[in-house]
């Protein structure tokens, strides 16, 4: 079977990580997928490192399966041409603060005007309400915001933001199932419907248990480096050529744990029965994992505790990630076929939800600016050669 949304049309205004990323898994899974940005292209497609053709590394990635036309939605002259596209379509995807989006004509009342039954989803810093909806940001303000920066890190140094984008990601991926659930709605009901999530929001659901052992039990979340909270050993590890992250959680991995390096003598101990007890008394336990850990190789370890059940992994160096057998054989990183020009092969994402009837797949390439001008305006909404010509003349498309 073909891939199931191929009968799903959608205006990506996108930008940066979060919403590029929603339109992304949506068009693995066969949705036509249309990338929208201002004449001469949008600045997530220069910013950071940049390869030979002038993109960063992360647009292939987040833009492939799509097709891109260019519209200054900042126009007047560009509101009828919108209106074409949006009766064409069955959902608008966007990551504007709300005032930009009444500025652009993409509320959620100016779209069902054109189309009663059209589905916009909308990614923003703070929603679409209450007093912040109207202030800007991104992934590291929701961190901050959430708690989550405060309890990062290590005692006695600063607050420690996560190197990758984590908020940006599960709200993308939350967009892209609130999408899938409002597109069921609507075929058991023919009703559109507006889908509005928020960074904050994602952030909070990462953080809301931390907060209510602060709120209920008056207890503040501990800053405790790699380590994780209330368990344990459950550490990164030194060994002698590496890191190994190993997370000791339950009783039962415990006692594997206990015996694997030979400290079965803690069992019997009354004050280190459950996760709790061993996390509070963590400095009797710590200093015997931490020396077993050093004798040995990343390796050893790894083959060590897996044969016991005990979950770990090795601190890979982002050169090794790509070589890593179970990440190559699984194409959990995918270097496409699809030819980008100007730029070497390179690796993107793999399919996150893979589907044993209707998998997704990498089709195309991202688009180059404007690549598909003409499909879109031309074939798709009837639009002439001497109209086109005027619109690309006055910068609207």
């Amino acid at each position: 079977m073909d891939r199931v949304l191929r009968d799903i049309r959608i205006l990506d205004f996108g930008r940066f990580i979060a919403c590029p990323y929603c339109g992304m898994m949506l068009a693995d899974m066969g949705a036509e997928v249309i990338r929208i940005e201002r004449p001469g292209g949008e600045e997530d497609r220069t910013i950071g490192l940049t390869g030979p053709n002038g993109e960063n590394m992360g647009y292939p990635g987040y833009c492939r399966n799509k097709k891109g036309i260019t519209l200054n939605i900042f126009k007047a002259e560009s509101r009828p041409i919108l209106a074409d596209l949006v009766k064409k379509s069955d959902v608008v995807i966007h990551n504007f603060a709300p005032e930009a989006a009444r500025m652009a004509g993409l509320t959620y009342d100016d779209l069902k005007e054109i189309k009663p039954d059209i589905i916009l989803t909308a990614i923003s810093c703070f929603g679409s309400t209450g007093p912040y909806a109207d202030r800007t940001g991104f992934d590291f303000i929701a961190q901050a915001m959430s708690g989550a920066m405060k309890v990062g890190g290590f005692p006695d140094k600063p607050p420690v933001r996560a190197f990758i984008n984590p908020i940006d990601f599960g709200t993308g991926t939350a967009a892209a199932f609130g999408t899938m659930v409002a597109l069921r709605h609507r075929d058991q009901t023919g009703e559109g419907q507006a889908v509005d999530l928020s960074l904050l929001q994602t952030a909070l659901c990462t953080t809301a248990a931390s907060v209510a052992e602060n709120d209920v039990l008056g207890i503040p979340k501990p800053i405790i480096g790699n380590r994780a909270p209330y368990v344990g050993p459950t550490d990164l590890y030194k060994c002698k050529d590496g890191y190994v992250f190993v997370a000791t959680i339950m009783n039962s991995m415990w006692k594997r744990m206990a015996k694997v390096i030979g400290i079965e003598h803690l069992l019997d101990e009354p004050d280190l029965k459950t996760d709790l007890d061993r996390y509070y008394h963590k400095e009797r336990i710590d200093p015997l994992v931490t020396e077993w850990m050093a004798a040995r190789t990343t390796d050893e370890v790894v083959e060590i505790m897996q044969a016991a059940r005990i979950p770990c992994g090795p601190l890979l160096e982002l050169p090794d990630v790509s070589k890593d057998p179970h990440i190559q054989s699984e194409n959990m990183l995918e270097y496409s076929d699809l030819e980008v020009p100007g730029m070497e092969r390179i690796p993107i994402p793999g399919i996150q939800a893979r589907l044993s009837k209707t998998p997704g797949k990498v089709v195309t390439r991202a688009p180059r600016v404007g690549e598909h001008n003409q499909e879109i305006y031309q074939e798709l909404l009837g639009y002439q050669d001497d109209f086109m010509d005027k619109m690309t003349e006055q910068r609207i498309i």
